[in-house]
């Protein structure tokens, strides 16, 4: 069988992106696909180049993922992350965790553990931990674990104070809490599927919170494609909570699969399961964005690339096995426009 082209797509969330920091978010997408991109080519599957671009999106502090994350009410750093793989719907997750360097390597280490069937005694392997639960989970199998004050940044703190001084003078003000989870889908030599996400959570979050980035079919979403169904890859972004009231993500993966054209379906998928859901009808402003891949086999391995966001901004970066070097950029809507939805064909 010919080998599948590769492609890595990275975002570092949806929601406001400074223009002054706007090098330093396109900085770090290139990163994550050239580290992903390096697996690829030395024909690594799809779960680890997911992990390793999103491991690499942790440890930078410019977004709200691992190092520099966005701190609870009580000024703590917990971790939501899970990633998923398109050969067998394998997944794995972790929510509201302290202590790990790298929160998507125990959603990766939970992957390959749940791909190899049932535990000893026919117990069923998890596919969520959350707390110290996930940490000790983790810490026993040697993931990076640091001291809980290591991954809070000079930067998380001074936004922390200024919530908090804003919650105690005005509590009625509006406040953009920070919605940017990072996040990775991808498609390896051999053809197969792999997303993820991972996220500290919005800011002054209740301790214990768990957000879309550790739920099923919320965070992100992977199905291989088969002779007669393309496949999809999902990473979505935004308030984890209107996100999982929506089943958004898996909502989303639904449409493109069975509609053929990528575009309408994701801006049916948009308009009907997001920005006009029931479920929502509380929410005054809606926070979402989503990067997704279809792909078709024939031939030839077909792939559409497409994103789409709600909100001001969304921070991309991409990469297939032929460029030279990844895209990057900074999505931004108008005033005038309800979403920026927009992509193209691969390969």
């Amino acid at each position: 069988m010919s080998e599948s082209p590769v492609f890595i797509a990275v975002h570092v969330g949806a929601g406001y992106l400074s223009r002054q920091n706007e090098m330093s978010y396109r900085t770090a997408c290139a990163r994550a696909c050239k580290k992903a991109m390096l697996l690829l080519k030395k024909n690594g599957c799809s779960r680890d180049a997911v992990a390793a671009a999103i491991q690499s999106l942790e440890d930078d502090p410019i977004t709200n993922a691992g190092y520099g994350s966005n701190l609870t009410f009580d000024g703590k750093v917990q971790c939501d992350a899970s990633l998923m793989c398109g050969q067998e719907g394998d997944f794995g997750a972790v929510g509201a965790v302290a202590g790990l360097k790298n929160p998507i390597l125990a959603a990766r280490k939970m992957v390959e553990e749940s791909s190899k069937g049932l535990l000893t005694c026919g117990r069923i392997p998890p596919m969520l931990l959350v707390g110290k639960g996930a940490f000790e989970w983790a810490r026993d199998r040697d993931m990076p674990i640091v001291k809980e004050n290591a991954l809070v940044t000079d930067a998380s703190v001074k936004t922390y104070l200024r919530h908090m001084q804003i919650l105690a003078s005005d509590p009625e003000s509006p406040v953009d809490y920070g919605h940017d989870t990072v996040g990775a889908i991808c498609i390896d030599a051999q053809g197969n599927i792999a997303a993820g996400v991972s996220s500290g959570g919005i800011s002054l979050k209740s301790s214990g919170r768990v957000g879309e980035a550790a739920i099923y079919g919320s965070g992100c979403w992977a199905e291989n494609p088969t002779n007669s169904s393309p496949g999809v890859a999902c990473s979505t972004s935004g308030t984890g909570e209107q996100i999982m009231r929506t089943q958004f993500t898996s909502k989303c993966a639904s449409r493109v699969l069975i509609q053929e054209d990528l575009q309408c379906a994701m801006n049916e998928a948009i308009e009907k399961d997001f920005l006009k859901s029931p479920f929502l009808r509380m929410y005054d402003e809606k926070s979402m964005g989503i990067i997704t891949i279809k792909v078709e086999k024939g031939t030839s391995t077909r792939i559409e690339f497409w994103y789409a966001h709600v909100t001001e901004s969304m921070g991309i970066g991409c990469m297939s096995g032929s460029s030279k070097a990844p895209k990057t950029f900074i999505s931004r809507k108008s005033s005038k426009e309800t979403m920026v939805s927009s992509g193209w064909l691969v390969t």
